[in-house]
């Protein structure tokens, strides 16, 4: 602010009016200059530590700056965590120079995370091989993300193919819950964390597209949460305890992102498999493999249908466990 004021009472009025300075006439250009340059460089200086920490985050603690962010500062809330994981990528980065390496996680990466902020959440973790993203309006905000970044994977991989590139292939999982973000550390060294089993949980959604060979899968409490459940296409894939978890979790499998072909198939045999599903859940495993068997028929790369096809054949032939009620206990993340 230039002002040719300068009574105490005009000058607060304008830097509560939004200035952050001001320089009173008559003024030399070289203070003026300086007063400039000093105020990029603190834009400059803002703007790099918003990268290392989202706003999104600094909002959510009650603060517009990361200037006020204090050492325990931290608050409760339902979100939806998102996690995005390359599979097999101990494998893949074996083939490449660590220079390889990080520019193959540094395209990706670009690729990836601003679809995240398109769809109202951000990204609190880059995870090497692996994003951690939160979103705290609505898990159907993190279900379109998921989609969109197996969308832009299909392109992605396309150009990969291009250049004599191996493929890649990512497991998405969400969960929705409580979780606290916060400010932890000490005085000299603090860091945004996020401190919830909910993460935990979410991490093991993702894990579970491995076992099932899905894309993106989702607990209940997100299904529960989403409004417009017509605008995407689930299919149930039964109750799951996973490592470390006493209790169980209903998990759905979510489509839409899915490769044409394969979302054709699946959108094509959806009744029969559900019929299918209902069976076995209910120890009818003959009619469970007659289901199966045809959708196989009409889509032999559904890993999920094969998957219960083979439980449901070894229950037909050697019955099921003791007190068997159709929940799968994971021994792995």
């Amino acid at each position: 602010m230039i002002t040719a004021k300068n009574q105490v009472s005009d000058l607060v009025t304008g830097l509560n009016t939004g200035a952050n300075d001001y320089i009173a006439k008559p003024f030399s250009k070289d203070e003026f200059l300086a007063r400039l340059n000093m105020h990029l460089s603190l834009h400059k200086i803002n703007a790099a530590s918003n990268r290392f920490v989202p706003n999104e985050f600094i909002r959510s603690l009650g603060h517009e700056s990361i200037t006020d962010v204090r050492l325990g500062d931290h608050v409760e809330q339902v979100v939806t965590v998102l996690f995005a994981d390359i599979r097999d990528y101990t494998g893949l980065a074996e083939s490449m120079t660590p220079a390889e390496n990080f520019k193959f996680v540094s395209s990706y990466n670009q690729r990836m995370g601003p679809l995240v902020q398109k769809h109202k959440g951000f990204v609190n973790q880059y995870l090497g091989d692996g994003i951690m993203a939160i979103f705290t309006s609505s898990p159907e905000d993190a279900l379109r993300a998921a989609v969109a970044i197996q969308k832009e994977l299909s392109i992605y991989n396309e150009q990969r193919q291009e250049k004599g590139r191996q493929t890649i292939e990512v497991g998405i999982g969400l969960h929705t819950g409580s979780l606290i973000m916060g400010i932890i550390g000490d005085q000299k060294r603090m860091d945004a964390a996020t401190v919830s089993d909910t993460v935990n949980t979410a991490s093991r959604m993702e894990g579970l597209t491995k076992f099932y060979g899905t894309r993106i899968l989702l607990s209940e409490y997100s299904l529960q949460l989403i409004e417009n459940k017509a605008d995407f296409n689930f299919r149930y894939l039964g109750k799951v305890q996973v490592k470390g978890k006493k209790a169980f979790t209903d998990i759905y499998e979510c489509f839409d992102g899915d490769a044409d072909g394969s979302f054709n198939n699946k959108e094509q045999t959806l009744r029969v498999f559900e019929q299918g599903l209902y069976a076995y859940f209910n120890k009818d495993f003959d009619y469970t493999i007659s289901s199966l068997t045809q959708v196989l028929s009409i889509n032999p790369h559904d890993a999920p249908a094969q998957w219960f096809l083979e439980k449901a054949q070894r229950y037909a032939q050697s019955g099921t466990p003791e007190n068997w009620e159709g929940v799968e206990f994971m021994k792995e993340k």
